[in-house]
């Protein structure tokens, strides 16, 4: 790094912003903002360092400080979350992404600071990004002299350097020791079998071995088996290194270890860059990572376990060589690592966008299209997180920061915490609203987890300074942290401690969590049912042993956002009558018209809803007039014939129509579909008296159909298509009209004599059909034709009749014959 911090400073005295890529080792964190302090062209102002690690700003913060002979606080110091060492004589301000976040909100003048370094920036957390972009954004309109400087070990430098009006890269190589690398192919499902395993292959080499696991409950597992496969080597530390740990715990584990023992360093990718552990030769990678990706359709995270990219993992082989020669053992195979992605992917792609939108809008940006965003996030994922903020009362209609958002923004807490907090009304409302929003903002406190139950976690929080709690079931570290973070919201809101009344603190908790969580009001399926339904539609489900499955609401904190049903994991909780108490305005009133299973009537269905919930529904039989006549109507067009008088007069006058229709030019042509389509016209005007649809049965029908036809065309039915025909021997019979065949008349073939030929219908257009019956009145001839008949088959027929009914007429000469009974004098 020596040998290029001259072109270094020389480029930033020359330009405003500069891109440094250097190798693991190289010292960008250590030697470069110790020697820009002196550059000329500062002024002697400040410099703010990003890191975006809690852990790895302390660890510099001191580094440096010792490098000076000094002790932090004095030229170098830090601030992070709750935790602040900085003086009026400190120049180098070492910063976590959320403090410089608020700093450039509160401060955009920045005065007496004149270069802000962004470091490890190939992170790339929205806040990082966030951060760039308001400084940038300060540089162009206030502050001309402020310089930017973004580093990197792996970085698209490119993209970076762009961004920055074409901001110079220098490029530094590193002074990092050769690292080899081999890899061994496992089975993700068996991750600590696969440590175990990787831990026994380089056990037998010297110095301290760096295992990467995607998180927490990862290497917990991980150190219980290595307790049990190690357990012969006395001489081996095993060690946990991750975010969630007291600063005393981390800064041990990344110690050199005491003479004659060994560690293994069990971490999460917070060891990935910044920090330098003293001993580790061997790096075992395990690939993996956790990351959070938001749904904007549910408003919720999905914690997912993904595959690291190329960049991360040069950056945690680069781990072992920082000191001496060392090894890396991938726990994948060399062709899974070559399909692996160069960077990994930016989190403003994946993550929750209410801090970075509220911020955003704080500093007057409202519009997606207008802001210069270094990777802009999913227009979707904007959109659905602008609407949250405008129904939390953040945000206006146009996208524009209200004076609630305005407070909310000074708070270090997401917007719908803050929204809780500057909701609450009285005291005890504020001091439920503080433990409530600390307690979010963390882990859990509670080891083991076991129920949602988020009150018993705020009881527990409530009462840690006292004795009525069971202290071996408390993480006692993070309610260290969480209790820290109560008194600094408290102060935030100039909030004094007061005593909770236990007795009120549930509907108090119910109610300021739902403020928060306005769409995730959740109600039970069923009775005894551990599955829920959100107010914004979604499923979800509590474990099935959760004690919290007696109770018909909850409001619900953190669930994942599975596609279907995603599982609870914090949720209070609510009783039903706050709904009425203090959201009466969020409650919708909507009657429903419905028909009953069977048809028979049509009733109201009162519904009182919140969001997609039903939190009370009515029933009843007063339908005004027009919703049964609607319903009639509707129904007609699918069930017309169940629900009318639909006799056989009914069906038999459709029939006669449809062939009419078919066949004689100018007479309506009309079908049981069009006919109900018209119900409107020939029906509805006639039963406005009716008060549920079973009285239809009552409503007399062939007459209304009739209406369908005027006068002439009702007489041109009777004429051609008849109901009946006579015979000559003055006999009615009923004409059968079907779409398959002809119209047909079924008559004993002796009352036919004298009909010499068949009679004509619809115009002349169409023989009636004869189905001519024996004495038995079983089909013996069929035809359209009685002429034809007469003069030809009948010879045959009544052959074959004699023998068969010789009691019968059967005459040879079938014109003398008179029509009547068949059967012969006596």
């Amino acid at each position: 790094m020596h040998n290029i911090l001259a072109g270094l400073l020389r480029e930033l005295k020359n330009n405003p912003n500069v891109v440094l890529q250097a190798e693991p080792g190289a010292g960008k964190s250590t030697v470069v903002p110790l020697e820009l302090l002196n550059a000329d062209f500062l002024h002697g102002q400040r410099i703010i360092m990003l890191e975006p690690r809690r852990m790895a700003a302390r660890s510099i913060a001191n580094y440096l400080a010792k490098c000076l002979g000094e002790k932090v606080g004095e030229t170098v110091g830090y601030q992070v979350k709750n935790d602040k060492k900085i003086s009026a004589a400190t120049r180098l301000e070492i910063l976590t992404e959320g403090v410089l976040t608020r700093r450039l909100q509160s401060n955009p003048e920045l005065d007496g600071v004149g270069l802000i370094i962004f470091d490890e920036f190939h992170e790339r957390s929205i806040n990082t990004d966030l951060s760039l972009m308001l400084s940038l954004e300060i540089q162009q309109v206030i502050r001309e002299d402020l310089r930017l400087l973004v580093m990197s070990a792996t970085l698209d430098t490119n993209l970076v350097s762009k961004y920055l009006d074409d901001a110079p890269v220098m490029l530094c190589k590193g002074r990092a020791y050769p690292v080899s690398v081999s890899h061994q192919k496992t089975d993700n499902r068996q991750l600590a079998s696969n440590v175990c395993k990787a831990i026994s292959n380089v056990i037998q080499d010297e110095g301290d071995i760096l295992v990467f696991l995607p998180g927490v409950a990862d290497i917990k597992r991980c150190i219980s088996q290595a307790t049990t496969v190690f357990s012969a080597h006395q001489n081996l530390k095993l060690i946990a290194l991750y975010g969630a740990l007291p600063l005393e715990e981390q800064e041990r584990a990344i110690a050199l270890a005491p003479q004659g023992t060994r560690k293994v360093i069990f971490t999460t990718n917070i060891a990935e860059t910044s920090l330098t552990i003293e001993g580790i030769t061997c790096v075992i990678d395990s690939g993996l990572e956790k990351t959070l990706i938001f749904n904007p359709s549910s408003g919720m995270s999905k914690l997912t376990t993904t595959t690291i990219s190329k960049a991360s993992a040069e950056q945690r082989k680069g781990r072992a060589g920082r000191l001496s020669q060392g090894k890396c053992l991938r726990l994948w195979s060399e062709s899974e690592h070559r399909s692996l992605k160069d960077y990994q992917e930016e989190e403003i792609l994946n993550a929750d966008l209410a801090d970075a939108v509220l911020e955003l809008a704080s500093a007057g940006h409202a519009s997606y299209a207008e802001i210069n965003w270094l990777t802009p996030p999913p227009k979707a994922h904007y959109d659905s997180t602008q609407d949250l903020l405008v129904k939390l009362g953040m945000l206006d209609t146009l996208g524009k920061i209200t004076a609630l958002g305005k407070k909310a923004s000074g708070l270090p807490i997401h917007p719908r915490l803050a929204k809780m907090m500057l909701a609450a009304n009285d005291k005890q409302e504020r001091e439920i609203a503080c433990n409530l929003a600390a307690l979010l903002s963390e882990r859990d406190i509670l080891q083991g987890g076991g129920s949602a139950d988020l009150l018993m976690r705020l009881q527990v929080l409530i009462e840690s300074d006292t004795d009525n709690i069971n202290k071996a079931y408390v993480n006692r570290n993070t309610l260290k942290t969480v209790v820290r973070d109560v008194r600094t919201l408290q102060s935030l809101i100039q909030h004094k401690k007061s005593k909770v009344d236990i007795s009120g603190m549930p509907d108090i908790a119910a109610y300021l969590l739902l403020l928060a969580f306005p769409e995730r009001l959740a109600k039970r399926r069923s009775a005894n049912s551990h599955k829920y339904q959100l107010a914004n539609g979604k499923g979800v489900y509590l474990a099935e042993e959760d004690p919290l499955i007696n109770n018909e609401y909850l409001v619900v904190n953190d669930c994942d956002a599975q596609t279907k049903e995603g599982r609870v994991f914090s949720a209070i909780t609510f009783n039903k009558h706050l709904l009425v108490d203090k959201f009466s305005h969020q409650i919708s009133e909507k009657i429903d018209y419905e028909l009953a299973a069977n048809n028979s009537r049509v009733y109201a269905r009162r519904l009182k809803k919140y969001g997609s919930l039903i939190i009370e529904e009515t029933r009843s039989n007063d339908v005004p007039a027009e919703f049964i006549l609607d319903s009639i109507q509707s129904l007609i067009k699918t069930d017309a014939k169940s629900i009318l008088h639909w006799t056989q007069e009914c069906e038999d006058w459709l029939k006669r129509v449809e062939w009419l229709g078919s066949k004689m030019e100018g007479f309506p042509v009309l079908s049981e579909a069009l006919i109900m389509e018209s119900a409107e016209n020939w029906l509805l005007p006639y039963i406005t008296n009716i008060k549920k649809i079973s009285e239809l049965k009552q409503v007399k029908i062939l007459p209304l159909l009739s209406s369908l036809l005027t006068y002439e065309e009702s007489k041109i039915l009777e004429q051609e298509a008849p109901i009946t025909y006579t015979t000559p021997s003055n006999k009615k019979v009923s004409i059968l009209y079907d779409k398959n065949s002809e119209p047909t008349v079924a008559v004993v073939l002796q009352e036919l004599f004298g009909e010499l030929a068949s009679p004509m219908l619809a115009g002349n257009s169409v023989a009636l059909r004869f189905e001519l019956l024996s004495p038995a009145r079983r089909p013996i001839q069929i035809t359209s034709d009685l002429a034809n008949f007469w003069g030809g088959s009948y010879v045959e027929v009544a052959k074959d009749m004699r023998a068969k009914y010789p009691r019968h007429r059967w005459p040879i000469d079938p014109f003398s014959e008179k029509a009547g009974r068949s059967i012969k004098p006596k």
